[in-house]
């Protein structure tokens, strides 16, 4: 990867990490990061994102992290999306839910 990858900019409402991957995947952040522009759906009452790998919904955006104050984990999470191809982290629902209660 360029140079020019330290620059690209991440839309963070539409990157998300999946705690769920991330545990049953020995903690590996390829696996259990994925990018998705798709709407978010009802879970409990609350608009959330289900993880298109594993059909949970214990994942978390970006941008929430930000916003929770961990600068730390985000810097990490960021800059493995930077030094990966977009396209590694697209992954299509293969059915997707309008509400999940």
């Amino acid at each position: 990867m360029g140079i020019l990858n330290i620059f690209k900019s991440i839309d963070r409402k539409q990157w998300f990490v999946c705690y769920n991957c991330m545990l049953h995947n020995d903690h590996n952040e390829l696996i259990s990061i994925f990018y998705s522009a798709s709407p978010s759906v009802n879970v409990v009452g609350r608009p959330t994102m289900i993880c298109p790998r594993c059909n949970d919904a214990n994942i978390r955006s970006f941008q929430e992290i930000k916003d929770e104050g961990g600068e730390a984990s985000l810097w990490g999470l960021e800059r493995i999306v930077r030094k990966h191809p977009r396209s590694q982290f697209v992954v299509r629902h293969s059915s997707q839910k309008t509400s999940v209660n």
